[in-house]
């Protein structure tokens, strides 16, 4: 029996709630009386398509849609079951044993089995693969020593018993995993493909099968167009109602807003200002927050001492937090659905114990971020002082684009203009280096942007622990350090839990181990016939499982 047809039962693991709880979903309505009679999707991106293996993927964008796991994201950012069908966990909470249904397959019809995760898990970590992400396997058994280069892939903590059992085991409780395993990156991976093809795996379409919603056709040269249409193997066909979703790679953004007002985009990116300023009152315009936050990254091992032994100084990073006016920075340059920092945390990523306090509103030592011009004077001239220095010249790197460029010259002159004696430079980095979270800090200063992989603070609070790859700019707090700790290894989502989150984040604040500026939302025009996309703040953006045109 397909599990499409068993009553909509499933399992929901709860967001900072803690506890598991089933609740009845209802599958969103096919709607077949008001459905436009063609359903193909027109969308743009700026990147080509360079791989189809989801090891290798810094971002997933549309391929999203092409992959699913034993969890995915539901409506309401939470993780719910998908290749899983149940799962259960021993008393300890370092079990996790998942029963997978009997009735998935790949695109090339393949039967999805826990072999295929078993397979994907451990060749992620594998070295010769350098998944971007692999840092979010740590807490699974062995996964530390193994990124350490201490023991062979082979000896993560998962194994397969029999074609539908899963079972994974961890080094301590790990109250995030539902919303870990949510991420595309767990997701299965067919071997007998991989093995098929070798060193042509996932390079071109036709080297790859796909276990979610949608596949990626041969047709096409992908490196100025792709397209997706169904999956005729998967398990929840009847809910796909787009035909085919087409992805066009412009270079240049006039041509894409041409195309768009053609009507042969049904999506287009606002960029500038002006140009949401003209259309935020239209019924077409969207802004979609994300769980993202663009902050200042400090280098503190550069090949200028003295720029190090201030950067190094705690009053230096926080007179340059406190130089900035995060309100005009992020309006002027993203736009008004822009947020200043509160912390490290972005809003929305996640709720209290009983669902009502937003962490990011209760972070501690939130006057660290506020803008007070006299009192960053005060501190930058104290730490020029103790470097010996009366001015000095710093780098400030960015990701050559335009809203980046844009936002560096404007950070430019909000820091120049307030701290005494400092001249900044700026410095455009290769955009091939910009989603590579352990790329070597290329300024003194750096714009960078990190991305919450899961729905839960401990994504932004692990990346600055003394032992995380992201954590480029080498900043080391012990404290901090043992608090990440701790929450990573409480069995559930509690009062102490949050309580320890916050106190991290309070330590990171107080010492701008990096600095937030603001949490960007993306602004769009959107076709207004289109229904039914699911937009996420966390993980990946856009799932198009059940969008459709109305007429």
């Amino acid at each position: 029996m397909k599990h499409w047809i068993i009553p909509f039962l499933i399992i929901l693991v709860g967001g900072l709630a803690g506890c598991t709880r089933i609740t009845t979903v209802n599958s969103t309505s096919d709607s077949k009386g008001v459905m436009a009679k063609h359903q193909t999707l027109n969308l743009a991106t700026g990147t080509p398509l360079t791989t189809l293996d989801t090891d290798k993927m810094a971002q997933f964008g549309r391929l999203n849609n092409t992959i699913e796991g034993l969890y995915q994201t539901n409506r309401d950012g939470q993780a719910q079951l998908a290749l899983a069908q149940r799962v259960k966990v021993n008393a300890a909470k370092t079990t996790y044993t998942f029963t997978l249904w009997k009735d998935s397959y790949w695109s090339n019809g393949d039967l999805i089995t826990a072999q295929n995760f078993v397979y994907a898990w451990r060749r992620a970590l594998d070295p010769r693969t350098k998944a971007p992400d692999a840092d979010l396997f740590r807490g699974i058994r062995h996964a530390k020593q193994i990124l350490a280069g201490q023991l062979p892939a082979s000896q993560l903590g998962v194994q397969a018993q029999g074609r539908f059992k899963l079972i994974v085991h961890l080094d301590h409780p790990m109250a995030e995993l539902p919303q870990r395993l949510a991420y595309p990156l767990f997701g299965p991976q067919n071997q007998r493909i991989a093995k098929k093809f070798g060193k042509k795996y996932a390079t071109k379409p036709e080297y790859q099968v796909y276990a979610g919603p949608f596949m990626v056709s041969s047709h096409g040269d992908t490196q100025h167009h792709w397209h997706m249409v169904p999956n005729t193997h998967y398990w929840d066909r009847k809910h796909v109602y787009l035909t085919r979703i087409n992805v066009n790679v412009y270079r240049s953004q006039t041509q894409a807003w041409r195309d768009y007002r053609a009507g042969k985009l049904d999506e287009v990116r606002l960029l500038t200002k002006k140009s949401v300023k003209a259309y935020e009152y239209k019924n077409s315009y969207t802004a979609r927050p994300y769980s993202r936050m663009i902050l200042i990254s400090y280098r503190r091992d550069g090949p200028n001492a003295v720029h190090n032994q201030l950067l190094a100084q705690r009053q230096a990073r926080l007179a340059i937090s406190h130089a900035i006016n995060r309100q005009t920075l992020g309006q002027d340059t993203y736009g008004n659905a822009s947020l200043p920092a509160q912390g490290i945390v972005p809003a929305g990523l996640s709720r209290g114990v009983r669902g009502t306090a937003d962490f990011a509103a209760s972070q501690p030592n939130q006057k660290t971020l506020k803008y007070q011009p006299q009192v960053a004077q005060r501190e930058w001239r104290h730490a020029l002082s103790q470097a010996g220095l009366t001015k000095v010249t710093l780098t400030l790197s960015y990701h050559e684009a335009l809203n980046s460029q844009s936002l560096a010259k404007k950070l430019q002159h909000q820091l120049t203009k307030t701290l005494p004696g400092l001249t900044i430079k700026l410095k455009a980095r290769d955009w091939k280096f910009d989603d590579d979270r352990s790329a070597p800090l290329a300024g003194d200063l750096n714009l960078a942007t990190q991305r919450a992989q899961y729905a839960d603070p401990l994504s932004m609070l692990s990346l600055y622990t003394s032992t995380s790859t992201a954590n480029t700019g080498h900043w080391r707090n012990f404290d901090y350090d043992d608090l990440v700790a701790q929450a990573s290894n409480a069995p559930a989502f509690n009062a102490r839990r949050w309580k320890t989150l916050l106190k991290a984040d309070g330590i990171l604040m107080q010492h701008q181990g990096v600095t937030p500026l603001f949490q960007p939302a993306s602004t769009y025009l959107v076709n207004p016939h289109l229904n039914g996309v699911q937009f996420n703040t966390v993980g990946t953006q856009s799932n198009f499982k059940e969008a459709y045109f109305v007429k």
